[in-house]
């Protein structure tokens, strides 16, 4: 049984590394099973005993993701230490290659969506006790403008290779979060 749970483990790996290869260069809408499969040099019937369509591969594979790098999100939230937001950027860009696909233009556009949906509450109860006379629905208006902002700024990181410090970046991003609340005073 061990056996088979290794060799489980080891198609997956393969197929996973397949699909980001055929991701840097078209979007998953345009990957085929044929071709996924040519790739990892599986055969359709290995692929169907896991999934289903390479958006299955592919939501496996931003899972991973999600669950490795909200262990860093996490404890920025409870403290609001910048030092935890830069361990997340730093680990970010120890997986550059994968960073760049799932947050750009060849991943799935949901994966930023859920990663929206995934920090939203915790933001928005942060704000809005920080900030008790503002208005919820300012606070949803502002958080979507930053949380996209944000996303562009990553992405740019990214391609960028991390062109200034894990550190420097958080701190600037951080900053940019924290004041973004004075443009509430301005809407009314």
């Amino acid at each position: 049984m061990k056996n088979e749970d290794t060799r489980v483990q080891f198609t997956k790996k393969i197929l996973k590394d397949a699909l980001l290869k055929l991701l840097k260069t078209k979007p998953i809408t345009r990957v085929t099973i044929k071709e996924l499969c040519e790739e990892a040099g599986l055969n359709r019937g290995t692929f169907y005993l896991h999934y289903n369509e390479p958006n299955d591969l592919l939501r496996e594979i931003e899972e991973e993701f999600v669950q490795e790098k909200m262990s860093f999100f996490n404890p920025y939230m409870k403290n609001d230490n910048p030092d935890q937001l830069a361990m997340l950027f730093g680990a970010i860009l120890q997986n550059h290659e994968l960073s760049l696909i799932l947050f750009g233009h060849n991943g799935a556009p949901q994966f930023t969506e859920r990663i929206k949906k995934l920090v939203r509450p915790r933001i928005l109860e942060d704000w809005q006790r920080e900030f008790p006379t503002y208005h919820p629905d300012d606070l949803e208006f502002v958080y979507d403008f930053v949380f996209s902002g944000a996303m562009k700024l990553i992405l740019n990181w990214i391609a960028d290779s991390g062109n200034i410090s894990a550190e420097e970046f958080a701190h600037r991003l951080d900053c940019l979060g924290h004041y973004s609340h004075l443009a509430i005073k301005e809407f009314r």
